[in-house]
């Protein structure tokens, strides 16, 4: 049985009275949840995005206590897929705390051998139940593929290993737009991380979901499964 416990650390406002100088003090609570399942997993990411969507976000997980926890080990209960991007941080997205997601994060998202072993890593040896492949409004990375295939533009450096590995996702299909080109990347690569030895046999087993999910830039992660 996997569990995750998240705390949330409340600030509380005490004010002493007889005191000449007011003076506050800051309280915390813990509030621990058992994550079974993808689905339980599943619904802590959305009800996190909703918080931060509706600019509620917590702290969470951060204080001391918490740090102190993770000497001892860490137990994520998702592995977020996620670009690069600096205006798409999944922790922020989700309102997590350290110690929650496993995030694996490159440009447009693309897997090679060393990103599908750390997604291996955090499904099979963590134990981490669900895995979301994010991709994002206005991703750089899909653009830029999109417009050296569409638009014929040249791609200099390293850069064009990721266009490399981006361009089935618009030449196969076809993409009409940019955003038609990030979602299929988004379905590309999910089936790519399913199609893994190793994360196949976990989904066979039923101890994996893999998922994508696309975030709008207002805030608003959208589940695609």
């Amino acid at each position: 049985m996997k569990k995750f416990a998240v705390t949330f650390t409340l600030l509380i406002m005490v004010t002493f009275a007889g005191c000449s100088n007011n003076s506050t003090a800051v309280q915390s609570q813990t509030v621990e949840t058992t994550v079974k399942t993808s689905d339980e997993a599943l619904a802590l990411l959305k009800a996190g995005n909703e918080r931060f969507y509706e600019n509620e976000s917590r702290q969470v997980n951060i204080n001391a206590e918490r740090r102190e926890t993770l000497t001892k080990g860490q137990d994520p209960y998702a592995v977020i897929v996620g670009c690069s991007d600096s205006r798409v941080t999944p922790t922020h997205l989700f309102n997590a705390g350290l110690g929650e997601l496993f995030e694996i994060r490159t440009a447009g998202n693309v897997l090679d051998d060393t990103t599908l072993g750390s997604i291996e890593y955090g499904a099979e040896h963590l134990e981490t139940p669900l895995i979301v492949v994010l991709g994002h409004e206005n991703c750089g990375a899909v653009t830029a593929t999109y417009d050296a295939v569409v638009k014929k533009q040249e791609v200099e450096g390293h850069i064009a290993d990721i266009v490399k590995r981006i361009t089935p996702s618009i030449t196969e299909t076809n993409a009409s737009s940019v955003e038609d080109a990030i979602y299929q990347n988004i379905k590309d690569v999910e089936e790519q991380i399913k199609e893994d030895a190793v994360i196949k046999e976990l989904i066979e087993e039923g101890k994996v979901k893999v998922i994508g999910a696309y975030y709008n830039l207002n805030g608003k992660v959208t589940f695609l499964d």
